[in-house]
Protein backbone atom coordinates (compact mmCIF):
# COMPACT_ATOMS: atom_id res chain seq x y z
CA UNK A 1 0.00 0.00 0.00
CA UNK A 2 1.16 3.71 -1.16
CA UNK A 3 1.35 5.88 1.85
CA UNK A 4 2.39 8.65 0.11
CA UNK A 5 -0.26 11.37 0.01
CA UNK A 6 -0.68 13.62 -3.38
CA UNK A 7 -1.16 16.76 -1.25
CA UNK A 8 0.76 16.90 2.17
CA UNK A 9 -1.20 18.62 5.11
CA UNK A 10 1.83 20.88 4.62
CA UNK A 11 1.16 21.85 1.14
CA UNK A 12 -2.65 22.58 1.78
CA UNK A 13 -1.64 24.65 4.86
CA UNK A 14 0.86 26.47 2.13
CA UNK A 15 -1.70 26.50 -0.07
CA UNK A 16 -4.72 28.08 2.42
CA UNK A 17 -2.57 30.41 4.10
CA UNK A 18 -1.62 32.38 1.38
CA UNK A 19 -4.98 32.59 0.28
CA UNK A 20 -5.68 33.57 3.39
CA UNK A 21 -3.54 36.22 3.53
CA UNK A 22 -4.91 37.65 0.26
CA UNK A 23 -8.71 37.90 1.96
CA UNK A 24 -6.29 39.37 5.16
CA UNK A 25 -5.94 42.31 2.73
CA UNK A 26 -8.93 42.95 1.70
CA UNK A 27 -10.15 42.46 5.31
CA UNK A 28 -7.54 45.00 6.56
CA UNK A 29 -8.65 47.74 4.02
CA UNK A 30 -12.42 47.68 5.60
CA UNK A 31 -10.78 47.08 9.36
CA UNK A 32 -12.80 43.98 9.27
CA UNK A 33 -11.41 41.12 10.95
CA UNK A 34 -11.77 37.55 9.91
CA UNK A 35 -14.36 36.59 12.67
CA UNK A 36 -16.27 39.46 11.61
CA UNK A 37 -16.20 38.30 8.57
CA UNK A 38 -17.47 35.15 8.89
CA UNK A 39 -20.67 36.86 10.36
CA UNK A 40 -20.78 39.44 7.95
CA UNK A 41 -21.00 36.80 5.01
CA UNK A 42 -23.27 34.14 6.76
CA UNK A 43 -25.68 37.31 6.93
CA UNK A 44 -24.89 38.65 3.50
CA UNK A 45 -25.23 35.14 1.65
CA UNK A 46 -28.54 33.79 4.11
CA UNK A 47 -31.86 33.54 2.01
CA UNK A 48 -33.79 35.43 2.61
CA UNK A 49 -31.28 37.71 4.40
CA UNK A 50 -32.24 37.53 8.37
CA UNK A 51 -31.08 34.68 10.32
CA UNK A 52 -32.23 33.39 13.97
CA UNK A 53 -29.70 34.59 16.65
CA UNK A 54 -29.17 32.03 18.37
CA UNK A 55 -28.67 29.71 14.62
CA UNK A 56 -25.89 32.61 13.57
CA UNK A 57 -24.42 32.66 17.13
CA UNK A 58 -23.84 28.89 16.36
CA UNK A 59 -22.39 28.71 13.37
CA UNK A 60 -20.07 31.15 14.31
CA UNK A 61 -18.96 29.07 17.04
CA UNK A 62 -18.51 26.14 14.94
CA UNK A 63 -16.67 28.32 12.18
CA UNK A 64 -13.93 29.85 14.35
CA UNK A 65 -13.90 27.22 17.22
CA UNK A 66 -14.96 29.99 19.62
CA UNK A 67 -17.76 29.70 22.89
CA UNK A 68 -20.97 30.69 22.93
CA UNK A 69 -20.13 33.93 24.87
CA UNK A 70 -17.19 34.92 22.81
CA UNK A 71 -19.47 34.59 19.71
CA UNK A 72 -21.82 36.80 21.24
CA UNK A 73 -19.53 39.71 22.16
CA UNK A 74 -18.78 39.65 18.34
CA UNK A 75 -22.11 40.15 17.24
CA UNK A 76 -22.78 42.84 20.08
CA UNK A 77 -19.85 44.48 18.44
CA UNK A 78 -20.44 44.00 14.94
CA UNK A 79 -24.50 45.65 15.95
CA UNK A 80 -22.30 48.56 17.99
CA UNK A 81 -20.65 49.40 14.34
CA UNK A 82 -24.50 49.33 12.92
CA UNK A 83 -23.71 46.41 10.62
CA UNK A 84 -26.39 44.02 11.73
CA UNK A 85 -29.65 44.72 13.78
CA UNK A 86 -32.25 42.13 15.74
CA UNK A 87 -35.80 42.59 14.72
CA UNK A 88 -38.35 41.90 17.49
CA UNK A 89 -38.26 37.93 16.20
CA UNK A 90 -34.88 37.60 17.26
CA UNK A 91 -33.87 37.65 13.95
CA UNK A 92 -30.51 39.17 12.67
CA UNK A 93 -29.83 40.89 9.31
CA UNK A 94 -27.35 43.37 7.74
CA UNK A 95 -28.09 47.21 8.23
CA UNK A 96 -27.99 48.98 4.85
CA UNK A 97 -24.23 50.13 6.22
CA UNK A 98 -23.60 46.26 6.63
CA UNK A 99 -25.07 45.43 3.37
CA UNK A 100 -22.58 47.81 1.52
CA UNK A 101 -19.56 46.71 3.94
CA UNK A 102 -20.43 42.90 3.07
CA UNK A 103 -20.77 43.90 -0.84
CA UNK A 104 -17.78 45.76 -1.10
CA UNK A 105 -15.72 43.05 0.49
CA UNK A 106 -17.30 40.43 -1.64
CA UNK A 107 -16.36 42.56 -4.76
CA UNK A 108 -12.41 42.62 -3.42
CA UNK A 109 -12.61 38.50 -2.93
CA UNK A 110 -14.45 37.73 -6.18
CA UNK A 111 -11.39 39.83 -8.10
CA UNK A 112 -9.20 38.31 -5.96
CA UNK A 113 -10.73 34.72 -6.71
CA UNK A 114 -10.56 35.79 -9.99
CA UNK A 115 -7.17 36.27 -10.28
CA UNK A 116 -6.07 32.91 -7.94
CA UNK A 117 -7.72 30.81 -9.83
CA UNK A 118 -7.85 32.20 -13.80
CA UNK A 119 -6.36 29.98 -16.30
CA UNK A 120 -7.00 27.01 -14.24
CA UNK A 121 -8.58 24.14 -15.65
CA UNK A 122 -12.61 24.05 -14.96
CA UNK A 123 -12.40 20.24 -14.80
CA UNK A 124 -9.01 20.57 -12.21
CA UNK A 125 -10.81 22.60 -9.50
CA UNK A 126 -13.97 20.90 -9.86
CA UNK A 127 -11.80 17.54 -9.07
CA UNK A 128 -9.57 19.45 -6.37
CA UNK A 129 -13.02 20.25 -4.62
CA UNK A 130 -14.23 16.52 -4.61
CA UNK A 131 -10.65 15.90 -3.45
CA UNK A 132 -10.57 18.33 -0.59
CA UNK A 133 -13.93 17.32 0.41
CA UNK A 134 -13.11 13.88 0.69
CA UNK A 135 -10.01 14.52 2.69
CA UNK A 136 -12.05 16.39 4.96
CA UNK A 137 -14.58 14.01 5.00
CA UNK A 138 -12.22 11.49 6.08
CA UNK A 139 -10.55 13.46 8.57
CA UNK A 140 -14.03 14.36 10.52
CA UNK A 141 -14.23 11.28 10.35
CA UNK A 142 -10.51 9.54 11.84
CA UNK A 143 -11.26 12.44 14.52
CA UNK A 144 -14.27 10.70 15.62
CA UNK A 145 -12.90 7.52 16.09
CA UNK A 146 -9.36 8.79 18.13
Amino acid sequence: MNTTTPLPGVDLGDAAKAVRSLLDVVLDAQDVTFAEWVALRTLGVAVPGRVSQPALRDGVVLALDLDATQATALLCALEGRGLLSYDGFEQVGLTPEGTALFDEIQGGVAAITAEVYGGIDAGELATTRRVLASVAARATELRARL
